[in-house]
């Protein structure tokens, strides 16, 4: 680490200490500040308006005369500033920690708000959100951008055979496996029902499938009873494809994986005439 990296680090360390020291301490220390600068301030003034030729046999006689007083000034003043400093210190801490707690709990429902109650995974309409920020990112910076669209092959038999809770942990576990395999960067939201979509920023085509792959197989591999099917797509031209035509292409390399068996990946369509499901775009 060079020595700038290290000044800024150790820097940062203390403003985070600083932010972090209560208000009930930080408050009295400047009202102590302020209270010396009073009997400092006083004797400055006496010395400015004093003789100029006289100046420094004043200010020693003024010491030696009238110390008890300057004393008396700086402890008074001192004590009273801290003292208020103090008071107010405690009820700045307070309303601190009450806006903290109330930053946590806007914090909170904004989250509860863009993500899924049952997998915790991002919902439908903030993924729309992402993709379309996403793709101007990826004009911006011109940089690859993927889409995956992963269903859960047959789950309508599963939740006939089990019931709505195992099909219920089904999706959740789905959900998790798919998280711990795609990429830290990934985007991983629930599309509806058991369907899942992964926006994966930075991805060509090659990366996309092989991500994928990984992913239909760490689900395969968890043996209960459900495996998926994958449709990925990749951003052809960032200036002109929109976020429903991407989730639309990636849609029909899906049925194309739903065609040839399930529990497969697919990243074309020889299929004709596959319907459009996904939401048209608000512009079209």
């Amino acid at each position: 680490m060079s020595a700038q990296d290290r000044r800024q680090r150790d820097h940062g360390e203390f403003r985070a200490r600083w932010r972090r020291t209560p208000h009930y301490y930080l408050y009295p220390a400047a009202g102590a500040a302020v209270g010396l600068a009073s009997p400092a301030g006083a004797f400055l003034l006496r010395y400015w308006l004093a003789d100029p030729l006289l100046k420094g046999m004043w200010a020693r006689y003024e010491l030696d005369y009238n110390f008890l007083f300057y004393a008396y000034m700086g402890v008074g003043s001192v004590l009273a500033f801290m003292i208020f400093g103090y008071v107010i210190g405690l009820r700045s801490e307070r309303q601190r920690v009450r806006n903290r707690v109330l930053s946590a709990r806007v914090d909170e429902l904004h989250l509860k708000s863009v993500t899924d109650g049952l997998t915790g995974a991002f919902t439908h309409g903030y993924l729309q959100e992402i993709l379309e920020l996403e793709i101007q990112h990826s004009l911006t910076h011109k940089t690859p951008l993927s889409v995956m669209i992963i269903d859960i092959d047959d789950f309508k038999r599963i939740n006939d055979s089990h019931g709505h809770l195992f099909g219920d942990r089904v999706i959740k576990e789905t959900a998790e496996t798919l998280s711990a395999n795609v990429r830290s960067d990934d985007i991983l939201g629930r599309y509806g029902g058991d369907e899942f979509v992964v926006i994966m920023p930075g991805a060509d085509a090659a990366t996309a499938v092989h991500v994928a792959g990984r992913a239909r197989a760490g689900i395969a591999k968890n043996g209960y009873l459900a495996t998926i099917s994958v449709g990925v797509a990749t951003l052809e031209d960032p200036g002109k494809e929109s976020p429903s035509e991407i989730l639309h292409r990636a849609d029909m390399n899906l049925y194309q994986a739903k065609h040839d068996g399930k529990n497969c990946v697919r990243d074309y369509c020889k299929l004709p005439d596959v319907p459009r499901r996904r939401l048209a775009d608000t512009k079209e």
